[in-house]
């Protein structure tokens, strides 16, 4: 008798067989809709970075350009300056053209990668590293650029003192509409610089507006940039850029 207990305890009864292909079935359904939500999330998140990029494009390019601005404390070095102006539009945004002269560009990745000397290089690509100018606008300043829309960056490297002309100029972002520059001066807001002929001295930041045509609600974009290399501030600041005068 107890070995006939023996043989019926090992056996499996159709209710424990059931109840583990429940469960089977139930930890499936999980891991699919666990899957699937993952690609959906997945997708989603890859659609909103993809709208999302001019705008992160835009904002990561004139961060790194305005981070390294340079003004030489050498009041007689005209080759370095930061110089606002509005060509288009009625200013309501500010300056729509800012040009300045910039340690940010560095070197190119050609020039990185390359194991050719200075001279070859020099050649090759021209100057490379040191201080850069570069203009940003809506409006074209080449005139083989006036068929394209957007924002446009135009790059001279090195600086020559003109900041109306020179260097090579691209579409920075095709999809920018309106663009504005206003500049901290230590009180307020303003809607002009000019080191070269007014006060010579760097904002303490710098604040961009601007819109893109991919928005379908027309929403206006800002971000505000710190100059590192400025030495305005609330104590010290910039209060007459008319006059080149100082508080």
């Amino acid at each position: 008798m107890r070995q006939n207990r023996r043989k019926g305890r090992a056996g499996v009864s159709l209710l424990e067989l059931l109840v583990v292909l429940v469960m089977m079935g139930i930890l499936t359904s999980a891991l699919v809709y666990a899957f699937v939500g993952g690609l959906d999330l997945e997708r989603r998140q890859a659609q909103r970075q993809s709208e999302q990029s001019p705008a992160a494009r835009v904002e990561r390019r004139i961060t790194r350009l305005l981070e390294g601005a340079l003004l030489s404390e050498d009041t007689n070095d005209l080759t370095t300056y930061f110089v606002a102006a509005t060509e288009v539009g009625d200013g309501a945004l500010g300056a729509d053209r800012l040009t300045f002269t910039t340690v940010a560009v560095g070197l190119s990745l050609a020039t990185q990668q390359s194991s050719d000397d200075f001279e070859t290089q020099h050649e090759q690509v021209g100057s490379q590293g040191g201080v850069a100018e570069v203009s940003l606008g809506i409006a074209p300043v080449g005139e083989e650029a006036t068929s394209s829309t957007g924002l446009f960056e135009r790059l001279q490297q090195p600086a020559d003192g003109d900041e109306e002309q020179g260097g090579t100029e691209s579409v920075l972002e095709p999809a920018v509409t309106q663009l504005g520059f206003e500049f901290y001066d230590g009180t307020q807001w303003v809607a002009d610089w000019d080191t070269k002929n007014n006060i010579r001295r760097l904002p303490a930041a710098v604040r961009v507006s601007y819109t893109l045509a991919t928005d379908s609600d027309g929403q206006m974009h800002s971000f505000v940039v710190v100059l590192l290399s400025s030495d305005v501030d609330a104590d010290n600041p910039a209060t007459d850029t008319s006059t080149g005068g100082a508080a």
